[in-house]
């Protein structure tokens, strides 16, 4: 019997399926060498283990033959931050985008993607067993200071809050997870976790957690979303409201230590990688890649609605008489945070507004009771007659008012990647923004234009200077007729570079070579470690053993189709 230690692994899959391969390799090289495992499934989705040494025997009386009748599809689990929009409840845009992932996963052939997302107004669906909610009796915590959904932060939290958060949410992904494999009769392949944060964290608890139980074919990747990253730049810098305390607690982890814990990451815009790297200098960054981020066409697309026939249809009761004298919108769209500046929207409405007095300004988004009263009386006291706050919307709502706009005005600073900016223009509206972040990366001539950015926008005559570069621009727009002239253009711009099942098949194409290299490097460690345990013994002598260059020659002698697939199903 040969000890285990002396025994060389290696899984192959789909390659030494028949008698006559074995027979065709033993022909090509005859290596006499120790049993190598070799892992053979065939068509019928049965699998074969076996002992074969490399001279073509096989065991029979170490073959097992054993049903693998489950699903063959690329199982992926998706843990998400914010909501996704449904049962009445407005999701954000990280909310919006896992949903989008989801969906389109799940419509592409050979993937499955399971998810869970916090809500504490939402209840499981029944219709549909792919994604839960995880049930929280509190506002979803958020990174920021503000945000139309919650107020509730996370540095608000006690460390025993905090644990018991992050431990529940462990326990029933893991808990859905166990089922969903029950019933597809395979593990899951990839977790993918949502924000450089907590649910970072606990996808590489559950990878722990799971390669104990002997689920070892689970990796774990991340998407790293703007305002966790925003919040580990605000502790660095020492903020005030962000005391540090959520970065070294993230550092402390090693989740982004290497790819020990997490095989990948994607973020939303190109000047992120540095800022990520920054927060975690251990991170390779081969590893960390641009994810350019898609838009939902089905739903953003131009949907034919006018200002006269459309926009009473949005408006409180109140307001509908303003209507009678537009014709034209510019609209914005964003929650009411300083860094998005909606007083430059303001600002920008009072010169844009006077000059054309068909013309108005729809303001989408919400915040803070005081926030929104704020920008209320900002309205009224720059005398802005046509300028009317609809609230937050949905997808559907905010197709239909970008589809009637002019253009669409979004002058936040720094923003992440800006994703509103391509559904503005997916549904044929060209879009204005300031040069900075991540808008930078694609806003052209040709669908819009970024102004100049104001050093000094935080204070109110530096907002005021920020305002009047939008109303030029805005100005211009009404002049030249975008509408017309860039409108359509914007349509395929969208089409052309950023759909959401382009960005979605490179994530998938990103995850299954991580794996590959990660798998790479852990046989490589195993191996090192197998042959220092065998001098240690003093198995070395007792050879020949197969070695790298041996398996080089054998594949070397094989045809270039076999080639392919054995260099492919070898690093899986």
């Amino acid at each position: 019997m040969v000890d285990p230690i002396g025994i060389h692994w290696l899984k192959i899959v789909g390659l030494f399926t028949t008698s006559q391969t074995q027979r065709d390799v033993r022909a090509r090289r005859g290596i006499q060498c120790r049993s190598v495992q070799l892992m053979m499934h065939g068509g019928d989705g049965m699998a074969v283990q076996a002992m074969v040494s490399l001279d073509g025997t096989m065991s029979s009386a170490d073959a097992e033959r054993s049903s693998q009748s489950g699903s063959k599809a690329v199982l992926i689990f998706q843990i998400g931050t914010n909501n996704w929009q449904r049962q009445g409840e407005f999701a954000p845009g990280s909310g919006i985008l896992h949903a989008s992932f989801h969906e389109s996963m799940n419509n592409m052939p050979g993937v499955k993607s399971y998810s869970i997302y916090p809500s504490k107004k939402q209840t499981n669906p029944e219709d549909d067993p792919t994604f839960r909610v995880f049930k929280i009796e509190h506002d979803i915590p958020i990174c920021e200071s503000v945000s139309p959904n919650s107020s509730y932060r996370w540095h608000s939290m006690t460390e025993e809050q905090y644990d018991a958060y992050l431990k529940r949410l462990e326990n029933e992904i893991c808990e859905f997870m166990d089922a969903v494999e029950a019933k597809e009769c395979k593990e899951f392949d990839y977790l993918i976790s949502h924000h450089a944060f907590t649910n970072a964290m606990t996808a590489a608890q559950i990878v722990e957690r799971r390669h104990k139980e002997g689920k070892t074919k689970l990796r774990h990747f991340n998407f790293v979303h703007g305002t966790a990253l925003k919040m580990y730049i605000k502790e660095k810098e020492g903020d005030p409201e962000y005391p540090m305390r959520f970065l070294t607690k993230c550092q402390g982890s090693g989740v982004f230590d290497g790819l020990s814990k997490t095989s990948g990451v994607w973020v939303n815009s190109e000047d992120y990688i540095g800022k990520f790297l920054d927060c975690f200098p251990n991170y390779p960054k081969e590893n960390c890649v641009f994810s350019c981020t898609g838009v939902n066409q089905e739903t953003f697309c131009p949907k034919g609605t006018t200002v006269a026939a459309d926009l009473s249809t949005f408006l409180a009761e109140e307001d509908r008489q303003k209507v009678a004298s537009m014709k034209r919108l510019v609209t914005f769209v964003g929650k009411f945070v300083d860094w998005k500046r909606l007083d430059a929207v303001l600002y920008a409405a009072q010169q844009y507004e006077a000059k054309f007095p068909d013309v108005g300004t729809a303001i989408v988004g919400t915040g803070p009771p005081d926030a929104v009263e704020k920008y209320h009386t900002m309205a009224k006291t720059l005398g802005l007659e046509r300028t009317v706050f609809l609230g937050p919307k949905g997808e559907q709502p905010l197709a239909k008012l970008f589809s009637m706009s002019e253009v669409g005005i979004f002058p936040s600073y720094n923003e992440s990647f800006g994703k509103i900016f391509l559904e503005c223009m997916a549904c044929g509206c060209p879009t204005i923004g300031a040069n900075s972040g991540g808008p930078k990366e694609f806003v052209k001539p040709e669908q819009g234009v970024l102004v100049e950015e104001e050093p000094e926008w935080r204070s109110e005559e530096g907002m005021q200077r920020l305002g009047g570069k939008v109303a030029a621009q805005v100005i211009k727009a009404l002049e030249e007729d975008w509408k017309k002239t860039k409108g359509a253009g914007c349509v395929g711009f969208v089409t052309k570079n950023f759909s959401t099942v382009a960005q979605v098949e490179g994530m998938l194409a990103n995850m299954k070579e991580w794996s590959r290299a990660r798998a790479f490097l852990l046989r490589q460690e195993r191996r090192r470690g197998q042959e220092d345990q065998r001098e240690k013994e003093g198995f070395m002598a007792s050879g020949p053993w197969i070695e790298s260059n041996e398996i080089e020659a054998l594949v070397a002698d094989m045809s270039s189709t076999e080639q392919s697939d054995l260099l492919q199903l070898c690093t899986r």
